[in-house]
């Protein structure tokens, strides 16, 4: 064997005992500058494309829509949610693939459309937050299925509170929701049409205990409630998802091999062909009588088939990456946490199954935290201040990794509410409709 590659792991492991840095300089003119070279040129690619994007994000301007739609009737209410759903399947043409000179150079990334409601002392708002430019679709998307809506630009309810914390007035609490049970995210939560009842097809809100709630706010107290949503890649999307229902199916999943794997087994796989051509191989055998897939398939449970089902369909529609966020701002003189954390909690949970996704409140990261042991107030006041700036921000990369939520889940989770069951009496809505003036109306 070559000197060059001998190294004699005995003498390593004795210098590695007594001079440590003998060892790494060994280590080092051994081969290891490649893992070293590996890793700066890693941290450099990273380094480069933040600051790219740094750059490219100071020239974005951001907007604040808030929509107030009329009155919705009981013979509206059975569409709305699909009106809701349709709203995101428009919205998600605003994803805008990059070249790698606009990634790299131009520093362009996609932004999120951050779909949001919100309670100022008790009065409720629907609101979006995205780029100017995307105003044109945001306002095609929800004029098409509500032509009578309403939708003003406004200034950010978010940067009227204060973003350090402890404060000597305001206090805060907030949280991230993240998938519980380890399930992928292409698993789905349980969306509208679960809640309809079988027999009248009525359809029971579930945002109706959410705004129950956020109406009941008062004097000094605000609630905020943040869905993000990243426009991806849909064929990326659908191509991990088929995976996960082969999994299902009890499919055996082969993921193809990466382009170095082609290029160090091609001479293999060429001498493989060759054999098979010369001896005669390869030919196909008698087919077998039974379908191993298909047997795998008549031996799912009920609930297996269930699961399955559901996971299709939601491969089967559009998606967005996904961030879901709480935020409870007050005086402190008002400030009562339990008031809103458990209709926040609570309308969640009505979207969890077991069975499938489910999500929780994040506390050991991100989210406040009341039972940490250790300088608990301390380690709360830093959580608060990156919450709030998190949602300020409007960032979905920060904080805990995003997720999968299909237009469906989406429509369930942020709609427009059936105002004939919501009795929120603070709910923003329009309350009288507008119509064109007659064609021949005289003129003085």
């Amino acid at each position: 064997m070559n000197e060059f590659f001998t190294l004699d792991v005995a003498s390593f492991l004795a210098a590695f005992g007594s001079n440590p840095f003998t060892a790494m300089y060994t280590f080092f003119i051994y081969g290891g500058w490649v893992v070293f070279l590996i890793i700066l040129i890693w941290a450099g690619t990273k380094i480069w494309l933040n600051w790219r994007q740094t750059i490219a994000a100071r020239s974005k301007e951001f907007i604040t829509l808030a929509i107030d739609i009329p009155r919705l009737t009981e013979k509206d209410a059975g569409q709305s949610l699909k009106a809701v759903e349709n709203i995101f399947s428009h919205l998600a043409g605003a994803h805008a693939p990059a070249s790698w000179t606009e990634t790299w150079i131009q520093g362009k990334h996609q932004d999120p459309i951050s779909c949001e409601i919100i309670s100022i002392e008790g009065n409720v708002q629907f609101i979006i937050y995205c780029l100017r430019p995307l105003r044109d679709l945001v306002e095609a998307s929800i004029f098409a299925q509500y032509p009578e809506a309403e939708i003003t630009e406004v200034d950010d309810y978010a940067k009227n509170v204060p973003t350090w914390y402890p404060d000597a007035e305001w206090d805060l609490w907030g949280t991230e929701m993240i998938p519980a049970g380890g399930k992928p995210s292409f698993y789905s939560l349980r969306t509208y049409p679960s809640f309809e009842h079988t027999m009248s097809s009525e359809l029971k809100d579930p945002l109706a205990v959410l705004l129950e709630g956020m109406s009941r706010m008062g004097p000094g107290e605000q609630v905020w409630v943040q869905l993000l949503c990243l426009p991806i890649d849909i064929g990326t999307y659908q191509k991990e998802g088929s995976k996960v229902i082969k999994e299902l199916k009890g499919e055996k999943v082969v993921n193809p091999p990466s382009m170095i794997e082609k290029i160090v087994l091609a001479p293999f796989n060429l001498f493989i062909w060759l054999a098979n051509e010369l001896m005669g191989g390869g030919g196909g055998g008698d087919a077998k009588a039974d379908n191993p897939l298909q047997n795998k398939m008549l031996a799912l449970s009920p609930g297996d088939k269930k699961v399955l089902e559901a996971v299709e369909n939601k491969v089967s529609k559009l998606a967005f990456n996904c961030k879901i966020r709480f935020i409870y701002v007050g005086k402190k003189n008002v400030f009562k946490k339990p008031k809103i954390v458990q209709s926040l909690i609570g309308f969640i949970k009505q979207m969890n199954t077991n069975d499938m996704l489910s999500l929780k409140p994040e506390a050991k990261q991100v989210g406040v935290n009341g039972s940490l042991l250790f300088m608990k107030d301390k380690r709360n006041s830093v959580r608060k201040r990156k919450l709030i700036k998190y949602y300020q921000d409007r960032s979905i990369w920060d904080g805990n990794a995003p997720y999968y939520l299909c237009t469906e889940e989406l429509a369930t989770l942020w709609h427009f509410p059936h105002t004939y069951q919501v009795k929120a009496p603070q709910v923003k809505k329009r309350e009288m409709k507008y119509t064109e003036p007659p064609m021949n109306l005289p003129f003085a």
